[in-house]
């Protein structure tokens, strides 16, 4: 480290992790300042040699962390870390590190170490990551809400998708809380996410006496097509546009995304979806070139009458082309933008440049223009979700009248505490338990379990029991054989009981269903 007129009064330093490999496991790191050169630096010391001197007392680049040993937290290489000096006039000899900042939560992972200088004085020119809160403080998505911890909870971050979060009252330790982080996209968090919840609630909810009421309940169904929109160029400021509109069709198997239902599809969902993986096509396709913002609205807005109406009049055709479908085949349907118009057109952050501005402009103008009915409130994105008596579409979800039994919930001022565990597979391991089917090798796993090891956990181990089925059963069984009776005493008795009317049947039925009703096969125990 240089000492110089401008930095005399400065007391943390910028630095690079050069390596993070300590052989004594102490978390120290070897840093070179950011304004040295490594050569340089060993130059300074007498007799270096790379091979034997790394890491010792004569190594003039390591550096002690700050925390605790006790808070074990080791950059990664090339990343930024804060230096510090006992006396920075003798550099070299008693020096300290903490981790460097970050530039977003995103970069978690690994940052690099000039990216993580984004809001120090010397990040002024770096461009801004996105936003994860809007201005006021709400989230632009519902879809990952709680990915990071809220101000006011303290937590124990990993670098990837587990942290351990502190409230006021509750813990949570969570692994899997979202899907891998993607450079310029809003997270997603994972509903299947393995967690341990410790909670403690003021109140008491207790349940009220039955009640009857009706209601309008959405008919869910699963969407059957996606039209999408796309412009090329969203940022022209001539009034001329290129792009396609096109239809898809989405695929039903096991891998089926259980958001492309018309109650989770929303305008984000475009981003969490991909090409060959939950939709393929396009079936049909129509591109358009030199277009004004008029002609393209008419342009899709006409594609979207035309397939209402069982056909498509495209330019490179000579006649109208027939889809041979019908519109019950067609439905659900969504009219929605693309990917790169959606992320372009509805950025968070200000439009500043002209060029953000015409794209946000631009898109305006698409959303608010492509509809399915002139007098719809319904535009740019939409579900068409049935038909109406009339022959019309339905804009928007179905809904239908039914009366439903719901029993009402009331709070006592009564503390209550949970302890919840989740995952999509969940082990009780006893390590002095021997099975019928042999011991659990956990040796070499104290630092985890590897996820090959679940083959053999899996083998080894037995599903639990839903306790109030098997009783249901059980009672059943009791309930015949109370009150069987036998033709004569040496046939069989009747298959159906007396009295109570028990049948064999029905027993027959509930055992035939006991592997998948009566047994958990996800929660496991040796």
């Amino acid at each position: 480290m240089k000492i110089t007129q401008q930095n005399f009064h400065q007391i943390i330093f910028p630095g690079i992790v050069y390596d993070n490999n300590d052989p004594m496991m102490l978390g120290r790191l070897r840093v070179i300042p950011e304004d040295m050169n490594y050569q340089d630096i060993l130059k300074s010391i007498p007799d270096w040699d790379e091979t034997k001197d790394v890491w010792t007392s004569k190594d003039p680049i390591i550096f002690i962390p700050l925390l605790p040993y006790f808070f074990n937290q080791t950059p990664k290489v090339t990343e930024y870390v804060h230096i510090f000096y006992m006396n920075k006039e003798f550099p070299f000899k008693n020096q300290f590190y903490i981790q460097g900042p970050f530039s977003t939560p995103l970069n978690t992972p690994f940052e690099y170490f000039q990216g993580a200088k984004k809001f120090l004085a010397s990040g002024e020119r770096i461009k801004e990551n996105l936003p994860l809160k809007n201005q006021d403080g709400t989230f632009p998505y519902n879809s990952y809400y709680g990915v990071f911890p809220n101000p006011g909870d303290n937590a124990l971050l990993g670098r990837g998708s587990a942290d351990v979060v502190v409230k006021e009252n509750e813990v949570l330790v969570r692994a899997g809380k979202s899907f891998p982080y993607e450079d310029n996209k809003y997270p997603v968090s994972n509903t299947k996410r393995a967690f341990v919840q410790l909670s403690n609630f003021t109140n008491k909810s207790v349940l009220g006496e039955e009640q009857k009421s009706f209601k309008l309940k959405e008919n869910v169904k699963v969407i059957k097509k996606i039209i999408i929109w796309h412009v090329d160029n969203l940022d022209n400021t001539q009034n001329n546009f290129n792009g396609s509109v096109s239809i898809y069709d989405v695929r039903f198997d096991a891998n089926f995304n259980p958001e492309l239902t018309t109650d989770k599809f929303s305008k984000e969902t475009i981003t969490t979806i991909s090409q060959g993986t939950d939709y393929t096509g396009p079936l049909l396709e129509t591109t358009f070139s030199n277009k004004t913002m008029t002609e393209v609205i008419n342009l899709i807005n006409n594609f979207l009458n035309q397939l209402w109406q069982g056909y498509i009049q495209l330019p490179s055709t000579n006649g109208n082309l027939r889809l041979g479908e019908d519109k019950t085949s067609l439905l659900p349907f969504v009219v929605t933008p693309s990917v790169l118009t959606y992320e372009k057109g509805n950025k968070l952050i200000p439009n500043q440049t002209t060029t953000e501005i015409a794209e946000f402009n631009n898109y305006q103008s698409l959303m608010n223009g492509i509809k399915m009915n002139p007098a719809s409130d319904e535009s740019g994105f939409f579900l068409i979700s049935g038909i109406q008596g009339n022959g019309n579409p339905t804009i928007g979800p179905e809904y239908q009248g039914v009366f439903e039994k719901f029993t009402p919930v009331d709070f006592e001022p009564v503390s209550i505490t949970y302890n919840v565990m989740g995952g999509q597979r969940i082990y009780f391991l006893a390590h002095d338990t021997n099975g019928p089917k042999g011991t659990i090798n956990l040796q070499n796993t104290v630092y985890g379990i590897p996820e090959e090891n679940f083959i053999d956990i899996y083998k080894k181990t037995y599903p639990t029991v839903r306790g109030d089925l098997m009783i249901e059963l059980v009672e059943k069984i009791w309930s015949f054989l109370k009150g069987h009776v036998h033709p004569v005493s040496v046939m069989r008795p009747a298959r159906r009981a007396t009295g109570n009317g028990q049948s064999v049947e029905e027993i027959d039925d509930l055992i035939a269903q006991a592997q998948n009703n009566i047994l958990n096969n996800e929660i496991r125990i040796n």
